[in-house]
């Protein structure tokens, strides 16, 4: 679309309901947070770094960078969570879940407190 005399490009997605949990660890007195490579951060950072590889391709033959960008680029420290796919769950139940095979951690259901809801 046209804006101010400029072509844009505007991406979207349908997104999924979803849960974070905060997690302290009582007995190191520190929050928990999960560390994973993200592929859609680290295109990002191709991108950011070499714009002629993504520009101009075609999809079949992405060609080899002779400066690779460094893997660790793609990884984030982030919120343990996920999304709201099982039905006749609770939030809470699912947060328990998602504690459980992030973390490590077996949270009983009545040790959550709910911080904030948003859109």
């Amino acid at each position: 679309f046209p804006q101010n005399g400029t072509r844009k490009f505007w991406d979207f997605m349908r997104t999924h309901d979803s849960v974070s949990i905060l997690i302290f660890n009582t007995s190191r007195q520190c929050f928990v947070v999960v560390k994973q490579f993200r592929p859609a951060v680290y295109m990002c950072e191709v991108e950011r770094h070499h714009p002629q590889v993504l520009q101009n391709q075609d999809k079949e033959s992405f060609s080899r960078l002779e400066d690779p960008v460094p893997a660790v680029v793609g990884v984030t420290y982030e919120l343990c969570a996920g999304i709201v796919d099982k039905p006749g769950l609770s939030l809470e139940e699912i947060a328990c879940g998602e504690v459980l095979e992030e973390c490590g951690y077996r949270v009983p259901v009545t040790d959550l407190r709910r911080i904030t809801s948003y859109r």
